[in-house]
């Protein structure tokens, strides 16, 4: 794996990601590592990961996983190129599979079936458990988007198209970066090699996530679908907000109410987060 460089996106988690990279060093260990830290000590992890000199380090501010991912991109320098969390363990097959599918010149991203720690497919909604039924019986099938915890593209086409939209705080970014390649002409694929992903390991239980994920949602639909999906969009977020806001969790009733009120102002150009994940943004929604 010579021609395969690797960004993994890092955040306060190191004994996940010591696990992370001792798969990576069996697994590919000619590949270029490149770990990006958006925790703010990138000199402790350097020190504890010293037995790792193959591995390249980036900081970065935590401000999205868009910009974080993008970083590592900026310092790809191989052929295939490809992003993952460090909360996904890889597997023996797992990148010569994935590759195997890449070559093929249509298609410009592929990403692998990602496993929760029960031995489930990754819940990504109703829509998308269909792709898991069609790759039961297949090597690999076409889907409309990916999931972001580890994708793999080529470096040819990361300069065509570009990195992620970090306008995205959090949430998708993945969708929209498929969406894309999309529309430049490539197809995504599913590859039918399992990896587990530990899933929501640097994730705080905050409202402002939630919100952004909505706030995201919207503005992508708004650049890539027609007016008709926008007003129905509408309907059933104002109508989840309004049953939400008085039975929902105290989580979801501090969300929604903002989503509601978001959503009635059409006001989707900011987001809830400040300069960083970490710290609010106090003009969101305020005249």
């Amino acid at each position: 794996m010579e021609n395969l460089s690797i960004v993994v996106l890092h955040y306060k988690t190191p004994d996940i990601l010591a696990h992370c990279l001792y798969r990576l060093r069996r697994y590919v260990p000619k590949a270029q590592l490149i770990v990006v830290d958006t925790g703010g000590d990138l000199a402790s992890l350097q020190e504890r990961f010293s037995a790792y000199p193959e591995v390249s380090w980036c900081k970065t501010i935590n401000h999205s996983m868009a910009n974080g991912v993008n970083q590592g991109l900026k310092r790809a320098e191989r052929d295939y190129v490809a992003h993952m969390n460090a909360d996904l363990y890889i597997e023996a097959e797992t990148f010569p599979r994935l590759l195997e599918v890449l070559k093929e010149p249509d298609v410009g991203l592929v990403g692998p079936l990602n496993m929760t720690p029960a031995g489930q497919p990754q819940p990504m909604g109703l829509l998308y458990h269909a792709n898991y039924r069609r790759l039961r019986s297949k090597r690999d099938i076409s889907v409309s988007w990916l999931a972001g915890c580890l994708q793999v593209t080529r470096r040819d086409l990361l300069l065509e198209v570009g990195g992620l939209n970090s306008s995205m705080r959090f949430y998708n970014e993945d969708i929209e970066w498929c969406w894309r390649i999309r529309q430049a002409g490539y197809r995504c694929h599913l590859v039918n090699t399992k990896v587990l992903h530990l899933g929501g390991s640097a994730t705080p239980a905050k409202a402002d996530f939630l919100i952004e994920g909505y706030r995201g949602g919207r503005v992508l639909l708004m650049n890539y679908r027609p007016r008709l999906m926008l007003h129905s969009q509408m309907h059933i977020v104002l109508l989840i907000a309004a049953v939400l806001r008085r039975w929902g969790k105290p989580l979801e009733k501090e969300a929604f109410e903002v989503i509601e009120e978001m959503f009635k102002r059409q006001a989707f150009d900011e987001s809830p987060f400040g300069a960083t994940l970490a710290e609010n943004n106090n003009d969101f929604l305020r005249d």
